[in-house]
Formats: C-alpha cells, structure tokens, sequence
C-alpha cells in the first residue's frame, strides 16, 4: 500500500497536542496559586484567577483534541495506518490531503474513513447508538472524542469529497463510500442494521476482501482519479 500524507500537517498537530495540553496544566497551576492568596483586599487576584482559568481550560482542550488524532500511537493516521498494513499496490491510503482527512483508494473506488478511538461498548440498534463509558464527561472536558452521530459524520465527509471530485474530475464518475473505523483496542462494538458501515479497525482487511469488495473501476477511471489526486501525476 501507498501512503500519501501531509506530514508537515501531523507534525504540526502534534507539537499542538503535546504542549498545548502542558501549558494548559501550567495556567491551572497559577489559577490555583492565585486562589491560594486571594483576599478581599486584593481585588485584581479574583480576576486574574480567572482568566488564568479559562485560559487553562481552553488550552487543555485545544490540547486534548489535537493530541487524541496527532499523537502518540492511538492517534488517528497511525491507527488507520495499522488497520491497512499488509494491503498491495493496488491500494493508496490518503492522510490530511485532501478534504477529508483518511481516504483510501482500491481497486473499486474511494471509501472515506471516519475515525472513532474511543473505549467502552458502543452499540447501535433501532436507529439509535448507545455509548457505556466510564468518566465520558472528563473526556469531552479534555477535548477528547466522544461517539457522536457518526453516519452524519460520513454524509458529511462523502458531501465534502463529492465537491472536491466534482472539481478536479467534472466529468468522471467516481464510485466512492464511507466506513466508520473504530480504532481504540478496548473497544466493544455490537451493531445490527447500521445506516454505514461499521467496523472495528483490525477487521478492516477482511471486509475489504470480503463483503466490501465491489465491481473494479475502469481502468482509464482509476488512471485519471490517480492522476488528479495528490501524489499522482
């Protein structure tokens, strides 16, 4: 498998993640100094205090968001990564390049993949996701992912990709889909009649393989698509 990614864009992302998140803890750290010696006569501290506060916690959130999809080894490109590894040259995996941020070409078209790293059981029957997850509301206070709704999430990206497509290839037809990958390995994923697609991430190649294998493009299709997108030429 080929990759194409905007690794000036990843490392970007994470250098924010990694001391965003630090200096967040750090402003905490002086809101709690400021409290500490706060009187009634010192009528600035109050003010100080929080300002330090929102500052921190904007800052730990910022942090938390772009540290979850940019670092360290559960972060989004290295988990889809992982979950591809092993695919031929048949297959070009897209990271940060193009309006959607995880696009993979085969053999039969594009499948936009919406990420969730996210612990615990998620589960989807009777049109309705349910998500059983410890400290859920301490995640999303640090900027970390929640489950969302993600087939909105893929009609999003798909519409997005559409318009892209629609520019620089207006008169192909491109076969394209979308996947929601769940990549946290401590995840537990039951679903019955999903709206998209819905897989755990090591079960990817399988599907891919087996009841996601579709009719191949044209071969002049695939040149083009090949030709226009990022990396080809």
């Amino acid at each position: 498998m080929r990759i194409v990614a905007n690794e000036k864009h990843i490392r970007r992302r994470a250098f924010i993640g990694r001391y965003a998140s630090i200096a967040g803890l750090l402003v905490l750290l002086v809101s709690f100094i400021l409290s500490i010696f706060w009187t009634r006569e010192s009528a600035l501290i109050p003010l100080g205090m929080w300002l330090a506060l929102m500052i921190g916690v904007g800052l730990s959130i910022v942090g938390g968001y772009y540290a979850e999809r940019f670092e360290g080894p559960r972060a989004h490109y290295r988990s889809v990564r992982e979950a591809l590894k092993g695919l031929d040259n048949r297959y070009t995996l897209y990271q940060h390049v193009l309006p959607s941020p995880h696009v993979l070409l085969g053999p039969d078209g594009l499948t936009v993949l919406v990420v969730r790293s996210i612990p615990g059981e998620v589960t989807y029957a009777n049109g309705r996701w349910n998500w059983r997850q410890r400290f859920k509301f301490l995640r999303s206070l640090a900027g970390q992912e929640g489950l969302g709704v993600p087939e909105a999430d893929v009609e999003y990206e798909l519409r997005r990709m559409t318009r892209y497509l629609g520019k620089i290839l207006p008169d192909v037809s491109v076969p394209m889909r979308g996947v929601v990958l769940f990549t946290h390995p401590d995840v537990k994923l039951e679903v019955k009649d999903p709206p998209v697609p819905v897989l755990l991430a090591r079960k990817f190649k399988d599907w891919l393989r087996g009841p996601g294998a579709a009719k191949a493009m044209p071969a002049a299709v695939r040149r083009q698509l090949e030709e226009a997108l990022p990396g080809g030429g």
